[in-house]
């Protein structure tokens, strides 16, 4: 009878490992990817915590770790000091012994690990996260290339009463299958990701603020206050999460037509003559034109975001009700003196609206060419000023109850030329909430 029931569970272990993997294909943006790939791996086996390191030349970089028992014990409050946190990729550690060897190891006890053995698990960074990491798999995830993408770690499984039990006898072979359908989908999202981070640079080049971080740091900002938004409107969950899954994106893009725009124009330490500023916001209309086909959801995102990003709350932002492709206003949105009538209110979109807030508020606290940059709390008082003239009062109401993450972002994509490499590389757009206990 007992060997009955251990079959029935592992045929149940490996549809739900199948099933896992054939739904990860629903999703494209690389955040929840990694978010998905972790939470389903550990639920495979009841792990308590886990971590994914994702390779970055000779480095593997934290992308998105997980831990049940910190969570409740320590909050949403936690500063969480391991952001941006990376390993040197070698044999040391039990992470860079498995990237490089590319083969999966099962550790039943830390504390048994054999001194003389190539590698070691570092309680350091237990230690500081007041953990204790006894059992451990780490698995490499491999995709196309020969080196492998990164790892991910899955840490103390638990019985259904909370106690450790070690692993069973045919968790490493579902994991290696899960992780290794994952890799594909993974692979993907990641080519996607760093196919719009290169549009990114050829804009840099041309307009030095658009940056790699900036587009990163505006890419969370909208997700983050997305996701509040939406589920303070009690959005269904399947909406929020296709939007979720393409946001990112999108923000990145929304200033694409300013590789059309004189470079003279663009770095202009001064204020902009009329036809300056005439040429500069033409710049939404050659970028929208771009998007309009809609072949895809993420085109038809991406459009919405390029074309009402610099709309105002209160009408008098632009472009306004035009034709895209002649920029004359649209039959009946002429206003006094013959002025296009800008669109207001709930008329723009709230992916504009959204993208208008996260784009001025990092605006705000960046240094540009005309400025230096402002403190947060100056930042976050000037926005709040222009709710309900320059910005919807609900947009910003997100952005206020989304503060405790904004220094996280800009300490994830910080401006710098050291920094711009890896801001086009890293995987997320999003700040990890992240305990990396097993390195």
């Amino acid at each position: 009878m007992a060997l009955f029931c251990d079959l029935v569970r592992d045929i149940g272990k490996d549809r739900k490992a199948g099933h896992l993997a054939a739904s990860l294909s629903e999703l494209t943006d690389v955040d929840l990817l990694l978010e998905r790939i972790l939470k389903d791996a550990r639920s495979l086996i009841s792990a308590e915590a886990g971590s994914i390191y994702i390779r970055r030349g000779q480095k593997l970089v934290l992308a998105i770790s997980q831990n049940d028992y910190l969570e409740r014990v320590v909050g949403e409050s936690c500063e969480l000091p391991f952001l941006n946190y990376a390993l040197d990729l070698d044999h040391a550690s039990l992470a860079g012994y498995v990237a490089l060897e590319q083969r999966t190891l099962a550790i039943e006890n830390t504390a048994d690990i054999d001194p003389d053995a190539p590698f070691q698990h570092h309680t350091a960074v237990d230690k500081s996260a007041n953990y204790f990491t006894q059992t451990v798999m780490t698995l490499p995830i491999k995709g196309m290339l020969p080196e492998s993408i990164g790892v991910i770690q899955l840490i103390n499984p638990l019985d259904p009463h909370g106690r450790a039990k070690g692993f069973d006898e045919d968790d490493e072979k579902i994991l290696e299958f899960y992780v290794n359908s994952a890799a594909m989908s993974l692979e993907k999202a990641m080519m996607l990701r760093s196919l719009t981070l290169r549009n990114v640079e050829l804009i840099s080049r041309h307009d030095p603020q658009e940056t790699a971080a900036h587009a990163q740091r505006v890419a969370c900002l909208s997700a983050e206050i997305f996701e509040h938004w939406s589920t303070k409107r009690k959005t269904p969950y399947q909406e929020r999460l296709r939007v979720l899954d393409l946001f990112p994106l999108a923000a990145m893009l929304h200033d694409i037509g300013k590789t059309s725009v004189p470079r003279s124009i663009l770095t202009k330490p001064g204020r902009l003559d009329l036809k300056e500023r005439a040429t500069m916001e033409g710049h939404v209309l050659i970028g929208a034109r771009l998007f309009r086909q809609h072949r895809t959801q993420l085109d038809k995102l991406t459009y919405q975001v390029i074309l009402d990003h610099h709309e105002r709350w209160d009408g008098q932002g632009y472009p306004g009700w035009v034709d895209i492709d002649t920029g004359r206003p649209l039959p009946g949105r002429v206003g006094p003196g013959g002025r296009v009538l800008g669109k207001k209110g709930s008329e723009i979109s709230i992916y504009g609206r959204i993208l208008a807030v996260a784009d001025v508020y990092d605006a705000l606290v960046s240094r540009r060419s005309y400025k230096d940059s402002f403190d947060e709390s100056l930042s976050i008082q000037i926005m709040e000023q222009e709710s309900g003239h320059h910005f919807d009062p609900q947009v910003i109401e997100s952005l206020l109850a989304r503060r405790s993450v904004l220094r996280r972002i800009r300490d994830r994509f910080p401006d710098s030329e050291d920094n711009e490499e890896m801001a086009r590389e890293l995987p997320l757009a999003r700040a990890p909430l992240a305990y990396p206990v097993g390195a």
